[in-house]
């Protein structure tokens, strides 16, 4: 079994056979029924097995006045709309639940890389009234009923900020899970758009206004953190770094998410970057002008990982530390980076992996409570080489730091391992604080900690991937 984002050029007669048969012959719908107006636009995820459609899901795209939207009685938003629809599977694939794992992937994805400003469906009244129970539970709230007698539908929606993050972040969740139990993996809808010539779709500047670390964070009360953490990985970072297959000096180098620029400054002294030019991106104004200000030897501009403002094939290496955490479309950003990168290009990613903790379970229902609300993902290092590979990057070298509570006043470096001691350990989740509404499962964790003398530890990845030469991919 497989998934695949499918042209309506390239498969839309399979799809509406697939409607035909589940629609028409089970259901007893009208031909007309089975069609949408936008079908040759839309777009198209399919469950196959043995290279035939079993399931589909469609969704169709609008923009603000559309007037499909009037026809819905949808009131005008300021971005996109999405319509959810035609989701159909032959009979004999139902129990496995394959439209529901398929639909769940295509809403996170969408929320991911279009980052609409309202979801919208329809129900068959006469047909499928249960189904509003049903879509009500994902988070759907029901607007209005349009006509009558067989032809009345029911229209759910779901807009608004706090309605469409919660959204994204259930299905996001409900992603993981089908993952985690071997569901069907789906490829990237941000690869399929810009292979189809449609990547004008993606929200590239909305996506890029969101800064969901600093949204959280007091930067006077983070720096002494960011500080301490910043001499931590750059130790860690040091036998890493030796090893790594990096190019010889001269050699361009760009750091993306850079903040104050310590941490690049500090790290483009090491000796294996001796020689190198050394620019940094960074989209917050206020740490872009710190880092202006405190290291002017080092070139900095405003942009985001899904627009860093370089040109095309310009750096030889790209630096991530601590960045993929807190991207809500990591699609868009390894886009950008291939883009900007040379054949034979470095991509060095450092990054925490929360799934790697181990503790007791008041401190990993914080952690777990954390990351389930936080738009970022600090789950990414998991499928991280998977996406990356399709966008023609290649995985070359994957390491793990643990970090372990166990130490003393000062870290010990052990192989694969630091070990530190209870407070700092501890001071290094102090992030968790800063979301809204974790106080309580904060003050539980704490007061564990303190009372128990319990061991924690989390894995801090490195993962090395290189764009291919021209003279590698004709091997």
């Amino acid at each position: 079994m497989e998934a695949r984002w499918v042209s309506w050029s390239e498969a839309g007669e399979e799809i509406l056979d697939l409607r035909r048969r589940v629609f028409m012959d089970e259901l007893g719908w009208r031909e007309e029924r089975i069609h949408h107006g936008r079908d040759s636009d839309g777009l198209h995820l399919c469950a196959l097995s043995g290279g035939r459609i079993v399931a589909a899901i469609s969704a169709y795209v609008y923009e603000p006045g559309a007037p499909e939207l009037a026809a819905m009685e949808l009131p005008g938003v300021d971005g996109p709309t999405v319509e959810i629809g035609k989701r159909v599977e032959l009979a004999a694939y139902r129990g496995r639940l394959i439209s529901a794992q398929i639909g769940t992937s295509m809403l996170r994805q969408i929320c991911e890389s279009l980052q609409p400003s309202r979801f919208f469906l329809i129900v068959r009244v006469n047909d499928h009234r249960h189904l509003i129970e049903r879509y009500a539970r994902r988070n759907f709230t029901y607007h209005t009923e349009i006509g009558s007698g067989d032809d009345a539908i029911a229209v759910m929606k779901v807009e608004g900020g706090e309605a469409l993050e919660e959204f994204y972040l259930k299905h996001r969740d409900l992603a993981r899970e089908s993952s985690r139990s071997g569901g069907i993996p789906v490829p990237s809808l941000v690869r399929f758009l810009v292979d189809s010539a449609r990547g004008d779709l993606l929200a590239v500047e909305r996506l890029g206004a969101e800064n969901h670390y600093l949204e959280l964070l007091s930067r006077r009360a983070e720096a002494p953190r960011l500080t301490a953490q910043g001499r931590l990985i750059l130790a860690e970072q040091r036998p890493r770094l030796a090893s790594a297959p990096l190019p010889p000096a001269p050699a361009s180098l760009l750091d993306i998410g850079s903040g104050p620029g310590e941490y690049l400054a500090a790290v483009a002294k090491e000796g294996p970057l001796a020689g190198y030019r050394v620019r940094g991106v960074e989209p917050a104004a206020q740490l872009l002008a710190r880092a202006r200000a405190n290291f002017p030897e080092y070139t900095f501009r405003q942009g985001t990982a899904y627009a860093t403002g370089e040109e095309d094939a310009s750096h030889d290496v790209i630096t991530a530390h601590f960045l993929f955490v807190h991207l809500r479309s990591p699609d868009l950003a390894l886009l950008e980076m291939h883009r900007i990168l040379r054949p034979g290009g470095l991509l060095y990613v450092v990054d925490v992996d929360d799934t790697s903790f181990r503790g007791p379970k008041a401190i990993h229902r914080m952690i777990r409570t954390y990351d389930y609300r936080y738009a970022g993902d600090r789950m990414v290092m998991n499928d991280l080489p998977g996406r990356a590979a399709e966008f023609g990057f290649r995985l070359v070298r994957r390491s793990a730091t643990t970090l372990r509570n166990t130490g003393g006043p000062e870290p010990v470096f052990g192989r694969d391992e630091i070990r530190l001691g209870r407070a700092e350990a501890w001071n290094l989740l102090s992030f968790v604080r800063s979301q809204r509404g974790l106080d309580e499962i904060v003050q539980e964790a704490e007061e564990h900690y303190l009372a128990t003398g319990c061991e924690i530890s989390l894995n801090l990845e490195t993962q090395v991937y290189r764009i291919p030469s021209p003279q590698e991919d004709g091997r």
